[in-house]
């Protein structure tokens, strides 16, 4: 039996973009389906917003979900946050094809299946909502992804806050004379990003709260990559059963341990061995250790410390207050301090907030987190804790199953 040979950290263009075996969120796709035929009805748009932590398939999604609206033939294109308030990016974005009729005044901009718009080249400048706006074009999906950046200082030009409210605002409320959807994908302060800029409230299954896959899709996807590229000789039961122990229906951490599951099969000729797995399983925990250095590499030995004794009497998957948590960190740090170590941790996505609770997102990260950094255990004086998973299901927002 060939052993496996450590690999670099799983790279960017293996676990990010379109999934290669995509299964199940399957009503986060209904409502996005069901929006999509709303828009084209009523001829207007409005926001989809999904947020989650780092690792969840967010991107993924997106890919998904544009899939679906050029289904419905619908113009679909990826766009920078400069798009909302610069009409060079956006034009970019959207393929223009200028065409200037020398001494007539006006020029025709063809965009590129998007239909044409006349304009005045004796006016100002085209302005980002009248590239957007129009009856005669056809209906436009605008896809942004990293949209927790919205709310970061200095993200927009100062004088240009106002436009990107404006234009938000518009595509929010379709007030475009077309159908219009931007759906933006982030972190889990992409939400609060909206709210600076004005937009606090989604319509009905607009907001998603991206957690864990089910296990029925976590074991299709495992499937397909072990039978198709690993070319798995008999059933993979057995292997799917190790892995999924380690996963936690975590899109990243599958992919952690496909890699090494695919090098193993290729080594091994498609036998699956109890050794094999062994040698697989080790490695996933490696590239999984080193995923959650990277997440945390942002804050220092003692932050980790003061993160990870937070957590110390927590079941894995729990939350705790956000009361407790400032109260700790205050203790530590100072008031300014601690608000800037929960912000930057729920920036990184090593903590992550569901109806006013905070809690890790992964498990595993949990785990490793508290097992490495966990000093003493500290007692909090209110009876805050839970043990609700961040990836249950909520009647209020779906979490990604």
């Amino acid at each position: 039996m060939h052993t496996f040979q450590r690999h670099p950290p799983v790279t960017a263009a293996f676990d990010r973009g379109p999934a290669k075996y995509f299964h199940g969120r399957k009503q986060i796709l209904n409502d996005f389906n069901e929006l999509i035929a709303r828009a084209n009805l009523t001829d207007s748009g409005t926001t989809f917003l999904i947020q989650g932590a780092p690792g969840a398939g967010k991107t993924a999604l997106l890919a998904e979900c544009e899939k679906l609206a050029q289904k419905s033939e619908w113009e679909t294109t990826e766009i920078s946050s400069a798009a909302l308030w610069d009409p060079n990016e956006l034009q970019q974005s959207l393929k223009l094809r200028r065409t200037w009729k020398v001494g007539v005044g006006s020029a025709r901009v063809g965009i590129s299946g998007i239909g044409e718009a006349e304009i005045n080249a004796e006016r100002s400048p085209q302005t980002v909502k009248n590239l957007l706006r129009g009856d005669k074009k056809p209906p436009l999906l605008l896809t942004l992804d990293e949209a927790q950046t919205l709310g970061m200082k200095d993200e927009f030009p100062a004088d240009q806050i106002n436009t990107v409210r404006h234009v938000l605002n518009s595509i929010h409320y379709g007030r475009l004379d077309r159908p219009v959807i931007l759906i933006v994908a982030g972190l889990g302060t992409t939400a609060d990003a909206f709210g600076v800029l004005g937009i606090s409230r989604f319509a009905k299954r607009c907001l998603v709260e991206l957690g864990a896959l089910d296990k029925e899709a976590e074991r299709a996807v495992l499937r397909d990559w072990l039978t198709k590229d690993g070319e798995a000789k008999g059933p993979p039961t057995a292997w799917i059963d190790a892995i999924t122990r380690e996963t936690h229906g975590w899109p990243q951490h599958i992919l952690s341990y496909v890699k090494p599951a695919l090098d193993q099969l290729h080594a091994d000729k498609g036998v699956m061995t109890a050794e094999g797995l062994s040698v697989v399983l080790e490695a996933g925990r490696i590239f999984r250790s080193e995923y959650y250095e990277h997440r945390t590499q942002e804050f220092g030995t003692k932050q980790r410390h003061s993160l990870a004794k937070l957590f110390a009497n927590v079941p894995s998957g729990g939350r705790l207050d956000m009361e407790d948590i400032m109260m700790s960190l205050t203790q530590e740090y100072g008031s300014e301090k601690a608000k800037k170590i929960l912000h930057q941790a729920l920036h990184k996505g090593v903590l992550y907030r569901y109806r006013g609770d905070y809690g890790i997102p992964i498990p595993s990260m949990h785990d490793w987190l508290v097992s490495n950094y966990a000093r003493e255990q500290i007692k909090f004086p209110h009876e805050t804790q839970t043990t609700h998973g961040l990836g249950e299901r909520n009647s209020g927002m779906d979490l990604g199953r």
